[in-house]
């Protein structure tokens, strides 16, 4: 029995909860996004105030409506997952009698899944559900290919109306990963308590730390990174808008770095659709491992006139910003 904190994470219910902070409605006032809205099947979701509200009478708890959030302002409360995997091999679809609609996961969380149960039976009987079709891109897919990129052993295996449609193929026992001593049915929950913060698990720092090691090329869909042409001015727009505090610039002794960690973004593509200078662009595909990473480096003068430190935007700049603009 779990208790305390505890056993409010465990037995909590399935509808997916907003952080509005993370909502690009909050975020990006002037491209209002209703992705999640578009993605609900009955109904349960509205728009009020820029934010969605969840009808809990209307919601059946599928999940589709967390699985299109670009920012993952929407989550799925991921801990119910876990639960079922401690003494099963088998996730099953909520058509099924599982918990939520499997194509709503995202790749992460399925990556995620199937590092811990490299045996998983994934049973997605779609073909007759009302809810097929309604998420365009298919996680499962992006989840094993970004494994196979890095030769990451697993046997998953796909039923689809009963009947088994296909099997992945089993690729050679990496020993670094698995090699824990630990029964892996046994120790999911812990594995899920140890990776995660209040009540939410984070899917990719769970990858990052259990793919220490394991090098390959990969593509963008789990992972994402971004080049940043000369055109960048270190305003700092991407690091302020960004919901999940991928960017970073950083100011010290006379420096200044544009930092990105690849862990914490998700990809929305906010800072490329608001950058001033149109300097940063998506990278399809790119090496893992691929953590934090200084993207542009800046040297920094004091100003002659107030003394405050300033990023010059050309050679002969000698005065900031707000000193040239009084003179």
């Amino acid at each position: 029995m779990f208790g305390g904190k505890l056993a409010g994470i465990f037995f909590t219910d399935t509808i997916p909860v907003l952080n509005e902070s993370s909502c690009l409605n909050r975020r990006n006032r002037f491209e209002p996004c209703c992705l999640c809205r578009k993605a609900c099947n009955y109904a349960a979701l509205t728009i009020e105030a820029g934010f969605p509200v969840i009808d809990e009478k209307k919601c059946i708890s599928c999940g589709l409506c967390a699985s299109v959030c670009p920012s993952e302002a929407l989550r799925l409360k991921d801990y119910q997952i876990f639960r079922r995997l401690s003494g099963d091999d088998e996730l099953k679809c909520i058509k099924s009698g599982g918990i939520y609609c499997l194509k709503a996961l995202s790749p992460a969380l399925i990556a995620s899944i199937i590092v811990m149960k490299p045996d998983i039976t994934f049973v997605m009987p779609c073909s007759n559900c009302e809810l097929e079709g309604k998420n365009s891109h298919d996680n499962l897919v992006t989840a094993v290919k970004f494994l196979d990129a890095l030769g990451v052993n697993h046997n998953v295996r796909i039923i689809r109306d009963e009947n088994f449609e296909s099997e992945l193929s089993r690729r050679e026992l990496m020993s670094m990963l698995f090699m824990r001593g630990k029964n892996r049915a046994g120790s999911i929950l812990e594995d899920v308590i140890w990776s995660s913060k209040g009540d939410t698990f984070f899917a990719r720092r769970f990858l990052a730390d259990n793919l220490v090691g394991v090098q390959g090329s990969i593509e963008a869909g789990i992972f994402y990174d971004f080049a940043v042409s000369d055109e960048c001015n270190a305003c700092g727009v991407c690091g302020g808008i960004c919901p999940s505090g991928a960017w970073e610039l950083s100011k010290a002794d006379g420096k200044a770095e544009l930092k990105f960690d690849t862990v914490k973004c998700t990809g929305c593509m906010l800072c490329v659709k608001t950058c001033p200078e149109k300097a940063i662009a998506m990278r399809e595909k790119f090496s893992w491992p691929h953590d934090i990473e200084t993207k542009r480096g800046f040297d920094m003068l004091r100003c002659r006139h107030c003394g405050r430190w300033f990023i010059q935007s050309s050679p002969k700049q000698e005065l900031c910003s707000s000193c040239s603009g009084r003179k």
